[in-house]
């Protein structure tokens, strides 16, 4: 088949796992045929396509795939309600809906497409379709159009960030490929707002509207403390949960923050949180910006309060009395992050993984200014507000004038 020259890029491109991030009509499914016959090329190989249901899979692929494999004369036998293709190699090409992840289970898989990506559940390759290409090392490709940073493509996508030798992304936008002529595209651009036709056209993963940590920006914010960065001292988030319990620990220089580490432990306690920090810096200073309702709430058997524990332990406590309003720490950290005259102070290290996807992911209800509790990603934001709220509140002897908040109707500083 052939391939315009970035289909042929990521066709040659050696990684294991590739993630591709395109347009609409920038020709996905034309690729996904290539590879699917690429890698049955090989006898006796087991090879999935998996889009969001049966009925798309048909519809998407069905009858291009046929079409290759007949010109190619390697078809052996074809079984049209189970949209597979047997070749006389011996190999299978199988058509899937990720409808039902479980019938997925049991081949052992040399490769597989996932298409439209974001209509997926995450699922279906983590518990089903990874483990199936364990024992042949099988590789994977990823195809699809964004839906916005709380969807499971955008975290395949940066996987190549953490793990650059297996994974690999490309973005591609709907003109780049040249299937579509720039007069409609223009056109189509007319008909849609600006965030759909970026999401849609130009294949950007677009930041959730209603974003709590809105002034966050992987690109400016994920830095790496500098290495005259004093450790001696740490400053520690800390929000008191069960499931998980959660700590978000920074380094200060001069007048930035910088998070070194994170710590999340499910069906645990303050005393298991407090041993677990001594592990991991045993001879630095800790002073713990914790929950403030920590003063009140007994965890231990002894009835201590979580406070009790941490000053036992040696931390310096570091809390008000009393809650802040939720707002007041929403925008003390906006305000670190980027301050309303472009500078920014606080930075998150590219290992803490979870504190990205919680700055990320974690909203608003719709249609609300309160923080989507429910959804579980405001875990780590909390431990990260208690310290950057008491470290640099809101200070309303400033000028209003001088920062905007984006969402409430006052002015921070």
């Amino acid at each position: 088949m052939n391939l315009t020259k970035l289909q042929q890029d990521i066709a040659d491109d050696p990684h294991r796992f590739k993630v591709v991030v395109a347009g609409r009509r920038w020709g996905k499914t034309f690729l996904s045929v290539r590879q699917l016959c690429y890698y049955a090329r090989l006898p006796n190989k087991e090879v999935f396509y998996i889009t969001s249901s049966y009925r798309a899979a048909k519809m998407i692929v069905w009858k291009p795939l046929k079409k290759r494999l007949t010109e190619l004369k390697w078809i052996k036998k074809i079984n049209e309600s189970e949209l597979s293709i047997t070749l006389r190699n011996g190999s299978t090409i199988s058509l899937k809906g990720a409808e039902n992840g479980d019938a997925l289970r049991g081949p052992s898989l040399w490769y597989c497409v996932f298409d439209e990506v974001a209509d997926i559940d995450s699922d279906v390759w983590m518990s089903v379709i990874r483990p199936s290409l364990a024992d042949q090392e099988g590789h994977a490709l990823f195809i699809g159009t964004p839906k916005g940073k709380g969807n499971w493509l955008y975290d395949l996508y940066n996987l190549q960030e953490e793990i650059p030798l297996v994974w690999k992304g490309w973005q591609h936008t709907t003109l780049s490929n040249g299937f579509v002529s720039a007069t409609e595209v223009q056109d189509a651009k007319r008909d849609m707002t600006e965030k759909q036709f970026r999401q849609e056209f130009e294949a950007t993963f677009e930041t959730t509207e209603n974003r709590v940590g809105y002034c966050f920006e992987r690109e400016h914010n994920i830095q790496e403390a500098p290495e005259f960065a004093d450790h001696s001292v740490i400053h520690i988030g800390m929000d008191f949960n069960v499931s998980p319990a959660t700590a978000a620990i920074f380094v200060e220089v001069n007048d930035k923050a910088y998070q070194i580490d994170e710590i999340q432990m499910y069906s645990s306690n303050t005393n298991e949180m407090v041993d677990e920090i001594i592990a991991r810096y045993p001879s630095s200073k800790k002073f713990v910006y914790p929950d403030p309702s920590g003063n009140q709430r007994r965890t231990s058997a002894g009835g201590q309060t979580d406070h009790t524990i941490l000053h036992n332990a040696g931390f310096v406590i570091k809390a008000p009395r009393k809650h802040d309003p939720i707002r007041d720490r929403v925008n003390a950290i906006n305000a670190r992050f980027k301050s309303a005259d472009g500078n920014r102070h606080l930075f998150i290290g590219k290992s803490n993984k979870y504190s990205i996807e919680s700055l990320d992911k974690y909203t608003y209800k719709d249609g609300t200014q309160i923080p989507d509790k429910d959804s579980g990603w405001d875990h780590m934001f909390d431990a990260m507000s208690y310290y950057v709220a008491y470290r640099w509140p809101l200070r309303r002897d400033v000028d209003p004038e001088l920062i905007q908040p984006q969402r409430w109707g006052h002015s921070l500083a």
